[in-house]
């Protein structure tokens, strides 16, 4: 077999299949069909640059969203760390309290001692200086029987460890919101920051517009004054536009101990929702039943009352099991000795007269109780009134995310019209620097209104008790919308 001729064979095959392979490329450059549609170059073309960055943004590091941040403020927030260690130590009272009643107290003694007695009498005996050494020891027991004093401790210990757990709660819920109030003041600064910048580049333009103007003779000097006094304003509005995001990013690096770069927005077409009823009674009613921090209010209150019967339990009777067991061995003159000594028995006490403290330790507590009942009521009326205020805080969100919407709208129309009659003379520079002012401020606050509905959906489950991480990744969805 010829090889030269083989390799020839296999050149020409390779080049016949690139000729053929070429000629369906340019058949596919000129002419492609897609689910029966056909497609130019340039609209191909079109469609990988979507498609490329489509790919991009899907590759590139998505934002910290709410739910993410909670994770690490729980792990992170000295206030919410606090709370679970105060819950932990209160917890300890429990035990103790029990310790008191059904455990009993065992203690031993020992003690080894010199002694010198020096005996003088004027009786019969022997007078002089004898010494020797003297040692005891023994155990001691004392089982409680009756102490009613300690049985109502060891429930208002119950009812401290269930209220330290409500407080946990209580912190959790409230980290819960401060994270994000302060996600949400990030976003609003950067907002603020991004139409300062919009603004600030659309007065520099008209600054410019309006010196070219000046220049021909088109406009007078105030119009030029004008449109620079707005540029600086623009620009002064920048650099506090910055600090807010500064000091908005310091406040969620006090939750979190890091900093964020990156957070993911809200959707721009956000969902507004009314309350579930739609009735405030109902809502006002709920929070009262489901309040943690009437709850916890509440057995304030109840431990305070006890205590009223704990300190007048004082003067009742006291019952316990004593034994002891004991040795001791001491010398003296009339030689050694060595007493093995045991004994068991039931100890009663009642206490008779003790100046009167009991009875003023009784009252201090019935007017501690009396104090209490009244921050009950102070509690109770403050939930409801904060519920009510975060229900009517949603439905007047709605209406202002709505108006501002449609202000957006309005002030970029105006605005528009503004520059026309500018060109044409009809309007100043103060008009055009007005409307630039009124459109920013509009755009800031239709983004804040948005922010403050969310917050008010939270105020309201955080009132009536029932907020939840979960309520955050309902937040997180609208982000990510």
């Amino acid at each position: 077999m010829n090889f030269n001729k083989f390799v020839h064979h296999e050149i020409i095959s390779d080049w016949q299949l690139n000729v053929k392979l070429q000629t369906v490329i340019n058949k596919a450059v000129m002419f492609i069909k897609i689910d029966s549609l056909k497609f130019r170059w340039e609209q191909i073309y079109k469609h990988l640059i979507i498609i490329l960055i489509l790919f991009v943004s899907a590759a590139a590091p998505a934002g910290e969203n709410l739910a993410n941040i909670l994770k690490i403020a729980e792990e992170s927030d000295p206030v919410y760390k606090e709370a679970k260690l105060s819950a932990l130590a209160i917890a300890e009272k429990v035990p103790q309290a029990r310790a008191q009643i059904f455990f009993p107290k065992i203690a031993v003694r020992a003690s080894s001692n010199r002694v010198r007695d020096d005996i003088s009498t004027t009786s019969f005996g022997a007078n002089g200086i004898t010494k020797y050494n003297s040692r005891n020891y023994g155990i001691n027991l004392t089982q409680p029987i009756y102490h009613h004093d300690r049985i109502i401790t060891l429930s208002q210990a119950d009812k401290r460890v269930q209220k330290a757990q409500l407080e946990v709660i209580i912190a959790h819920q409230d980290l819960i919101y401060r994270v994000a109030d302060t996600y949400f003041s990030i976003l609003a600064a950067q907002d603020n920051l991004l139409f300062t910048k919009a603004q600030t580049k659309s007065l520099q333009d008209q600054l410019r517009q309006t010196e070219q103007r000046f220049n021909v003779g088109l406009v007078p000097v105030t119009d030029l004054e004008e449109a620079r006094a707005g540029y600086d304003r623009a620009s002064a509005e920048l650099i506090r536009a910055k600090h807010l995001i500064d000091h908005a990013q310091e406040k969620l690096w006090e939750i979190t101990e890091r900093y964020h770069s990156s957070l993911e927005p809200l959707a721009a077409e956000l969902p507004l929702l009314t309350p579930d009823p739609s009735d405030i009674k109902i809502w006002a009613a709920t929070a009262v039943e489901n309040s943690l921090v009437l709850k916890s209010a509440n057995l304030t209150s109840a431990i305070a009352k006890q205590e009223i019967r704990r300190q007048s339990s004082k003067s009742l009777p006291t019952l316990d099991v004593i034994g002891s067991h004991g040795y001791g061995r001491q010398g003296g003159r009339f030689g050694a000795s060595k007493i093995h000594k045991s004994n068991i028995g039931v100890e009663f006490n009642m206490p008779i007269f003790e100046g009167g403290k009991t009875l003023s330790l009784t009252k201090e507590a019935r007017y501690k109780h009396n104090a209490t009942l009244e921050q009950l009521e102070s509690t109770r009326r403050a939930v409801q009134r904060e519920t009510r205020q975060a229900y009517l805080g949603i439905m007047s969100q709605i209406s202002t995310v709505l108006a501002l919407e449609q202000a957006v709208i309005s002030t970029a129309t105006a605005l528009d019209s503004t520059r026309a009659g500018f060109e044409v003379g009809n309007r100043t520079a103060v008009d055009v620097v007005t409307a630039e002012k009124l459109l920013s401020q509009s755009k800031r606050d239709y983004a804040r209104a948005k922010y403050d509905y969310v917050l008010e959906v939270l105020r309201l489950k955080r009132a009536t008790g029932t907020l939840a991480p979960s309520d955050l990744i309902f937040a997180t969805a609208l982000a990510s919308k």
